[in-house]
């Protein structure tokens, strides 16, 4: 029997469409892509799946549909590999590039991490309460949201008493093992500086290990201070992350 290989950004792509299935909210397939609609104007209300498939273009429509019944603009998560088929169509049906993130990933070995000191689990409300401290007060929903997805190990680091930093962790099996997504890393503004990210990535992926994945991924802004951690911890970039938004008509 043939065994087909999978890239780094394919089983990325793959985990991560998965790991989106713990979000509340109505979901319908549409071929290799599914769309979620979770509540007005929030940012997990896209399509996403396996877009470097042929027929990801042809269900275009079908998601559009799906989200004018919720008066929401359609909205595509696509990474760097999608077939060339659907970036055509996106160009053609009038979306634009909302924002794009490069995909980093790591092989993940026995070997164990550096000491890894003053990391905590953080319970649901904590996350809730202290993550828009970090990210803004426009995240509150998105973030009382993600408290309640399963199978998320939610890490925190406290400086004098305080919650000041935290990172998230899933792991999503494949048939390789599983993949580590690293996700929702912040600092409250006061503790930044202080190399706090750096302690979460290594708590993570050391847990990682533990729970037997073999690759971790993460998504950063290019040029930022979490692109130059992640490059330092040894992940390599395996391409982009890009959410693509349908323009309305005037």
């Amino acid at each position: 029997m043939t065994t087909v290989q999978t890239t780094p950004l394919q089983r990325v792509e793959a985990a991560l469409a998965e790991s989106w299935r713990g979000y509340p909210g109505e979901w319908t397939t549409f071929g290799p892509l599914s769309a979620v609609y979770a509540g007005p104007d929030l940012p997990i209300n896209v399509a996403l799946g396996e877009t470097d498939q042929e027929n990801a273009a042809e269900v275009l429509a079908q998601i559009e549909d799906f989200y004018a019944l919720h008066s929401q603009a359609a909205a595509l998560l696509v990474h760097s590999h999608a077939h060339p088929a659907l970036f055509t169509a996106l160009a053609a049906r009038n979306y634009h590039l909302d924002y794009l993130l490069h995909t980093y990933a790591c092989t993940l070995s026995s070997a164990s991490s550096a000491p890894v000191f003053d990391v905590e689990e953080m319970t649901p409300d904590e996350w809730a309460e202290i993550t828009p401290q970090a990210f803004g007060a426009q995240s509150r929903e998105m973030m009382r949201l993600a408290a309640g997805v399963p199978d998320v190990l939610r890490l925190g680091v406290r400086r004098g008493g305080q919650w000041a930093g935290f990172g998230a962790v899933t792991v999503m099996p494949d048939a390789q093992g599983g993949v580590a997504l690293l996700f929702s890393a912040g600092t409250l503004p006061e503790f930044r500086g202080q190399g706090i990210q750096s302690v979460l990535l290594a708590a993570r992926l050391q847990s990682a290990r533990e729970q037997g994945a073999t690759l971790a991924a993460v998504d950063v802004a290019p040029n930022s201070v979490s692109e130059r951690n992640v490059k330092r911890a040894g992940f390599e970039m395996v391409g982009a992350r890009l959410n693509f938004v349908q323009a309305q008509p005037l």
